[in-house]
């Protein structure tokens, strides 16, 4: 089948158009799939093989814990997203099991999933050769394949909205009813998933009602209902401030880090890391020279099919960036909050790479953004520098308690310890109020660091054991003989062990 074809002469569901090409034998269709495999093979092949991070743990323990009435009351009370995602998630791993396979398969199927709709949105907005480099943008992009492997909403939550800007464009192309359906569907569950899908879906709501007014409705319908069904669980979760966290965090900081985190995924902060500002900088100035490259060699045609994904990325980026400069309460510019842009962006870099006015720096750009980008993806899979820390392996070495037992680490590293450890550990501080008795401390750290000071932890202790899991070091002491001391727990978070900041959990020990 020719790429036009598939763009306007075929069905209107993407499952029935890539069908369609299959039974055609297109060339097109066959460089969609091995791309598609290649995708998948990147997000299954390492899937199981990370440890659960902590917004993990909340999804794996938390949420997912029990029946489905418990999960639902689940979000209710300690999430700041709608349900869509648990809702499918409780479903699945039903079969799956929450295990780090099981449960992340579902994101990593998302992400496989988003690869043929890249290349649709870009057939649909500019031909074959913009269509087959936006699905290997995609394929490839490090941010992407870290959300991919992440048992969180927001892989769905990248499919979804890739799959409303495929409906919206093929709504304004054509303004078939059926298009305009199925984006309203597409963007209610987007809705569903995120809230932050709510700035996408206004960009293409703008635009459909200029272009196609009362036609729009039935879509329309469709996402308002959405939103006042999910108006109760926002207003709730809202008063919470689960997500106000954001804002200990400088503005400024933030917006690098998305930038960077676009190209080169989650290496930084989320994963207890420094910034590493080198590894971003060769592809964001790939990227950028793209831009640069449609904003001065673009005829008009190029323009104008880079306006609509390059008005939802705008958007989705800018009014959160408003809103967070004109109501610092309510600033949740976060990277993975702002997810809804990547594919659009990588869509408008994908019609600047293919212009026919600059073919060869197009197409010279396209591919070192690609080598780039599948290389690091490949280091990333296998650095432990690079990926979620590894709480199993500390959990393993350190076994269970012979004795009342502190565990001195990082602040979100105390939930997947207490997962995988599943000795009843808790985590406490010195709020608390209560004095607390115990026969041994450990010290986890990012990387080998010097041992802590005497008054963090009192002159009995003595060093038992310092072992290396990798990545994190365990540094033990122990009383000798078999009594118990007091916890100096104002002191302990203290403790240098290369992380932002610390945390406590006790094993098996009451208050004194």
């Amino acid at each position: 089948m020719e790429a036009a074809s598939l763009r306007r002469g075929g069905p209107g569901s993407v499952l029935q158009s890539l069908a369609e090409a299959a039974r055609e034998r297109s060339r097109a269709f066959w460089i969609v799939a091995g791309i598609t495999t290649l995708a998948a093979v990147l997000r299954f092949a390492t899937l199981g093989a990370q440890s659960y991070h902590h917004d993990e743990i909340v999804t794996a323990s938390r949420v997912l814990r029990d029946g489905f009435g418990h999960a639902m009351n689940a979000v209710w009370f300690s999430e700041s997203a709608p349900p869509l995602y648990y809702v499918l998630a409780w479903v699945w791993t039903q079969a799956l099991g929450t295990g780090e396979w099981g449960l992340r398969a579902l994101s990593a199927l998302a992400g496989v999933a988003v690869v043929p709709v890249a290349y649709l949105v870009g057939l649909e907005l500019r031909g074959r050769r913009a269509g087959l480099t936006a699905t290997a943008l995609v394929a490839v992009n490090p941010m992407l394949l870290w959300y991919s492997q992440e048992a969180r909403a927001y892989s769905l939550l990248v499919l979804l909205c890739a799959a409303s800007l495929l409906y919206c464009v093929r709504s304004l192309r054509g303004g078939r009813r059926r298009d305009v359906v199925k984006w309203g569907a597409t963007s209610a569950l987007a809705l569903g998933t995120h809230y932050f899908a709510v700035f996408p879906i206004a960009v293409e709501a703008a635009l459909l009602l200029r272009r196609r007014g009362r036609a729009v409705l039935p879509g329309l319908a469709a996402i308002a209902a959405a939103a006042v069904a999910l108006a109760p669980l926002t207003l709730h979760q809202m008063s919470i401030g689960h997500a106000e966290w954001i804002g200990n965090f400088s503005l400024g900081h933030r917006l690098w880090e998305a930038a960077a985190s676009f190209v080169t995924g989650e290496t930084g902060d989320i994963i207890g890391r420094p910034e590493r500002p080198p590894i971003a900088v060769v592809p964001l100035v790939l990227a950028l020279a793209a831009l640069a490259l449609l904003a001065l060699r673009g005829g008009r045609e190029e323009r104008r099919a880079a306006l609509l994904p390059w008005a939802v990325a705008a958007v989705t980026i800018g009014l959160p960036l408003a809103l967070a400069l004109l109501a610092p309460d309510k600033d949740y510019v976060l990277a993975r909050n702002l997810l809804p842009a990547l594919v659009p962006l990588l869509v408008v870099v994908a019609i600047a790479t293919t212009m026919p006015a600059a073919r060869r720096t197009g197409a010279a750009l396209a591919a070192a953004l690609l080598v780039y980008s599948l290389g690091f993806c490949v280091w990333a899979s296998f650095d432990e520098g690079l990926q979620r820390p590894n709480w199993d392996a500390v959990a393993g070495r350190m076994g269970e308690p012979e004795a009342p037992r502190a565990t001195v680490t990082w602040a979100l590293g105390e939930a997947p310890l207490r997962y995988y450890l599943s000795t009843g550990a808790i985590q406490v501080k010195a709020s608390d109020g209560y004095d607390w008795l115990v026969h041994e401390l450990d010290f986890v750290s990012d990387g080998e660091v010097p041992p802590p000071p005497r008054r963090l932890l009192g002159a009995r202790f003595r060093e038992t054991a310092n072992e290396d899991t990798g990545r994190l070091f365990i540094r033990r002491y122990r009383l000798p003989g078999p009594g118990l001391a007091r916890l100096r727990l104002r002191r302990l978070p203290h403790a240098q062990l290369g992380f932002r900041s610390n945390g406590v959990l006790l094993d098996g020990v009451g208050p004194g």
